[in-house]
């Protein structure tokens, strides 16, 4: 299992960890005052599995007991392992009696940008500056979700937008797509450059009608043409992204 995917299980817990004061005392295992846990994936199940132990009074450490496993092979994404990290979590409240504190909308800030790194963040602000009425939807699924699953949020609401501008006649809307899809591709890490090129693609699986105009407004930047196209026709034939991309 590449260790980016652990990674990203043990980023999505880490709010939790440091408000319930668990302190890491080797890799994927962390300790507070009454419990330890352990992430682990288990090679032979091909499993995320979460286990837990009490702590008695003089420190010492009980036996840990499986409470919680995920599957996750090959076909998994650093977005199922946020999954996997939430799912966690939650198991780990239950287990200790910690009830969730409802969010709300108003509770939920806006994405910024990070003037050293154009991440996921900075398109997403980006794009919220571009059609301010899923400001108020974004929140909203922060709230429902307690996470930003991008890529399912950009399918779900951006998408759609997108295909509506590209599919206007004239330079104003072709000059809209750009100003939002170009700073990500050109300045923008890893994440943030593949979503850009992802939205774009996913508007060419959509609404195949889109292509020609979509190669159009993208002909002055070859590269990024080259990519949304090319992802265009990656994303025809997985499933797995095409579901979460094109709803």
């Amino acid at each position: 299992m590449e260790s980016q995917y652990f990674d990203s299980v043990i980023k999505e817990m880490e709010p939790f960890i440091e408000e319930n004061g668990f302190l890491s005392t080797e890799k994927g295992v962390y300790s507070n005052d009454k419990k330890s846990f352990k992430v682990a994936y288990d090679d032979n199940r091909k499993m995320f599995v979460l286990t837990v132990a009490d702590i008695d009074e003089e420190n010492n450490i009980g036996e840990y007991s499986e409470i919680d496993a995920w599957l996750f092979d090959e076909t998994q994404t650093a977005d199922d392992a946020v999954s996997v990290g939430m799912d966690f979590v939650d198991v780990l409240k239950k287990n200790m009696g910690i009830k969730n504190k409802a969010k709300t909308s108003f509770d939920i800030d806006l994405p910024t940008s990070d003037s050293e790194k154009y991440g996921v963040s900075a398109f997403t602000k980006k794009a919220l500056d571009t059609y301010p009425q899923l400001k108020d939807t974004y929140k909203a699924y922060v709230a429902k979700y307690g996470t930003f699953l991008y890529l399912n949020f950009f399918g779900e609401y951006l998408v759609p937008l997108i295909a509506n501008t590209v599919n206007e006649a004239g330079k104003k809307s072709g000059k809209k797509i750009l100003d939002m899809v170009e700073p990500a591709f050109i300045k923008g890490d890893n994440d943030a450059s593949n979503a850009a090129i992802a939205c774009l693609a996913a508007v060419c699986v959509k609404y195949p009608d889109s292509i020609d105009r979509v190669s159009e407004i993208l002909s002055e930047n070859a590269a990024l043409k080259t990519s949304v196209l090319s992802f265009a026709n990656t994303l025809k034939n997985n499933k797995k992204l095409k579901a979460v991309l094109v709803k």
